[in-house]
Formats: structure tokens, C-alpha cells, sequence
């Protein structure tokens, strides 16, 4: 897959959780999953592990139960990300039962280990989305931050050398979430006191958008895998789902 496809998928599913998010929290449940899922299937051809459909299967797992959890504790009217760390703490936990359960002689067990946990907590950090509608930041602020997403990555597919792509990517992040903040203030987000906040909010979620589109591209591009179609799915998924916890702080941070 190209860079520039990748970049599409990216914005693609950057729509899709941003779409999602304005939905019913089982839609944007759904959404989450199906991020995580494509994270966790190309993350062992990615980083060429072995053991491939085992890990696959506890950083899905990792991924449904995050999401699933979140929107459980929201029903309660508790805080939803204090079960994040339990639910970090159980896929360790069941990334060592995955390394009993090896049938292969366990060839490179630390490498192994070490690259399931760092998928689980990707797609861990994904489950944010789902809590992110339920504050005072709202839907809209996902949508924000989504399209700062975007604009980041495609400036970090252009064909530029990473150190002329890193500073523009936080340029086109930063424009981006001013410009999608202004929008969403204007419909109705915030009111005549509250616009500059949003404001602020969506430069400085652009600027995490484009540093971390810019961290990623430097990472992932010397990466084995990288050109296969499942792993160049991951490289895609991976940054909507790192961005969830950014936009979720972000979020109670400036805007309440």
C-alpha cells in the first residue's frame, strides 16, 4: 500500500469515529473496535513477530475489552477511564498467558512479548473515543481533533523528507483543529465566551495531531513490515487510536 493510501485510510477512519461519535455510544463503540482490530491484525506483520495470529488475538481482545469497559462505566455515571489501568493491567496479564500457551518453542519471547504489550496499548489508549462524547468537549471536540488527524497525516504522506514534513505536519495540525474549532463553536459548541477556549483547544490538539502523525511516520517507515497490505492497515489505524487519550485530555483540560 502507498503512502498515500495510507494517508487516505487514516482520514478515512478518522471520519468514521468522528461520524460515529455524534451516533448512539454503541455506534462509536463499534467504531473503536473495528480500529483496534486493524491495528491488532497487522501489528505482528508489522514489527515481525512470531506468533502472529495469537497476538493478534490478545491485542483484539485488549481492544474490545477497553471499549466495552468504557462504555459500561459510562452507563454508571462513574468516571470511565479510571478502569483503564485494570484493563491495561489484564492485557499484560493475558499477553504472558499468550507466551505459556506457544506450542513454537517461544523463539524470541521477549521480542514477542514486548510487541504485544505495545499493541495492547495502542489500541487501550483507542478506548478514549468512547468516552470522549460524554463530556463537557462533546462529540464535536472528537471531530476536531479528527480532522487535525487527517490533515497531519496527509502532509506526512507527501513524499518530503521527515525533517521538511515533521514542521509542516504541526502547521497543518494546528490550522486544522483552529479552523475545525471555529466551526464547531460557530454551530453551536460553545457560546461568546467559551469560542476562544475552543479555539485554543483545537490549536493545541492540532499541534499533538501533527507531532504525533510526524512521530509516527519516523517510526513506522523503518519498520520490517511496513509494505504489506495488513501491516500498512495497522500503520493507518494505529494514529486514530493513539490520539483517542490526547483528545480526551485535552478536552477536560480546556474546555471543562
Amino acid at each position: 500500500m502507498s503512502t498515500s493510501a495510507t494517508a487516505s485510510t487514516t482520514a478515512a477512519l478518522a471520519a468514521l469515529v468522528a461520524v460515529a461519535a455524534f451516533a448512539p455510544s454503541g455506534l462509536l463503540t463499534v467504531a473503536v473496535v473495528l480500529v483496534g482490530l486493524l491495528v491488532a491484525v497487522g501489528w505482528s506483520p508489522l514489527l515481525d513477530l512470531p506468533s502472529r495470529r495469537g497476538t493478534a488475538a490478545v491485542v483484539a481482545l485488549a481492544a474490545a475489552a477497553a471499549a466495552v469497559t468504557v462504555v459500561l462505566r459510562t452507563a454508571t455515571g462513574e468516571d470511565p477511564l479510571t478502569v483503564l489501568p485494570a484493563a491495561a493491567a489484564l492485557a499484560l496479564l493475558l499477553a504472558f498467558v499468550h507466551q505459556l500457551l506457544r506450542r513454537d518453542g517461544r523463539p524470541r519471547l521477549v521480542e514477542s512479548v514486548t510487541g504485544s504489550v505495545t499493541g495492547q496499548s495502542v489500541v487501550v489508549l483507542a478506548a478514549a473515543w468512547v468516552a470522549l462524547p460524554g463530556t463537557v468537549a462533546g462529540a464535536a471536540f472528537a471531530a476536531v481533533v479528527l480532522s487535525a488527524l487527517a490533515a497531519s497525516a496527509a502532509v506526512c504522506a507527501v513524499g518530503w523528507p521527515l525533517r521538511v514534513a515533521g514542521p509542516v505536519s504541526l502547521v497543518a495540525g494546528a490550522a486544522a483543529g483552529w479552523l475545525a474549532s471555529g466551526l464547531a463553536a460557530l454551530l453551536g459548541a460553545g457560546d461568546v465566551v467559551s469560542d476562544v477556549r475552543w479555539s485554543v483547544a483545537g490549536v493545541v490538539a492540532g499541534l499533538g495531531a501533527g507531532l504525533l502523525s510526524a512521530s509516527w511516520r519516523a517510526h513506522s517507515e523503518r519498520l520490517p513490515g511496513v509494505h504489506g497490505l495488513s501491516a500498512a492497515l495497522a500503520v493507518a489505524a494505529a494514529p486514530v487510536a493513539m490520539a483517542g487519550a490526547g483528545a480526551y485530555v485535552v478536552g477536560r483540560l480546556l474546555l471543562g
